[in-house]
């Protein structure tokens, strides 16, 4: 059948049986018998979904997922390792507007950007050492927390799945709720360090702006091999009661300061696809 896929479950209604006469009439019989047919038919109607192998092409519920990896490449290279001159690359357009880049084991800031440029530069960050780059080297984002006291409400930009689970449109920090239920929440977060010490990270959630108890982890970066950055995934989950309008937020901090959440980028040797900085998913379990 065609677009199956797209047709609603409807429940069963009662029919209204009519009343029978005091002496057998077959036509009474027959209405009788045709209710009866078309209500076990409604019936059959609904409850085939739940007992073939295409149950879950039929089932529509809540969901969500997220993430956020920009990474481009050089066209200039970058001379020196002290060089603020605008960055030149082959797009910008999966990057924010002002954040930190990535070029081998090096952090740099940037304030601004056009199509092809990221400007306002500031080399050298978050214990990062400066170093020249080659025209074609992956240049990638990453997510900092601005300060070692403070923490960073990680932000999200693409929108992989979405059936009343969105990033809202003014802070896309924040995922929202349209429908109430519980919840399986769970993340996946890429850590990179560019210092020669370890550092230890701590992610926790937020549901409307408020800490939700018990649903933090901590997490050792560990230091980088030679020229590369020190990585690791943390990644756990929650199970939330959510009501329609309500939002969470996934928190991240570093006790360094230094340690970032980057996309790390695509591989040639083996061949395999770039890893986004961060990963978000919404599922709903059941109703409340």
């Amino acid at each position: 059948m065609a677009n199956e896929k797209n047709i609603p479950l409807r429940p069963s209604k009662a029919p209204n049986l009519p009343i029978g006469p005091v002496e057998f009439s077959q036509q009474y019989q027959d209405q009788f018998t045709n209710a009866l047919r078309l209500y076990f038919a409604q019936i059959d109607n609904f409850t085939q979904p739940f007992s073939s192998n295409t149950v879950g092409s039929y089932l529509n519920f809540p969901n969500g997922a997220f993430h956020q990896d920009g990474y481009t490449t050089l066209t200039n290279a970058i001379p020196n390792s002290s060089s603020t001159a605008t960055i030149v690359v082959g797009s910008t357009a999966m990057f924010a507007s002002a954040s930190t880049l990535i070029i081998g084991k090096e952090l740099i800031s940037y304030t601004g950007k056009t199509a092809t440029t990221f400007t306002g530069i500031t080399r050298s960050q978050y214990g990062s050492s400066g170093a020249s780059h080659a025209a074609g080297e992956y240049v990638t984002e990453a997510q900092a927390v601005p300060n070692a006291t403070t923490a960073l409400a990680i932000p999200f930009d693409s929108t992989d799945t979405s059936n009343q689970v969105s990033i809202d449109t003014v802070d896309n920090s924040k995922i929202n709720f349209g429908l109430d239920g519980i919840y399986n929440i769970q993340f996946s977060a890429q850590l990179l360090n560019p210092k020669s010490s370890i550092d230890n990270v701590v992610f926790w959630f937020r549901q409307n702006g408020t800490d939700i108890a018990y649903s933090a982890g901590v997490s050792t970066i560990p230091t980088g091999p030679g020229a590369k950055l020190g990585a690791t995934i943390a990644a756990w989950n929650i199970v939330l009661s959510i009501n329609a309008g309500d939002n969470i937020q996934l928190m991240f901090h570093s006790e360094s300061g230094d340690t970032v959440i980057g996309t790390y980028p695509p591989g040639t040797s083996p061949i395999h696809p770039a890893a986004p900085s961060i990963i978000l998913t919404a599922t709903f379990v059941s109703a409340p």
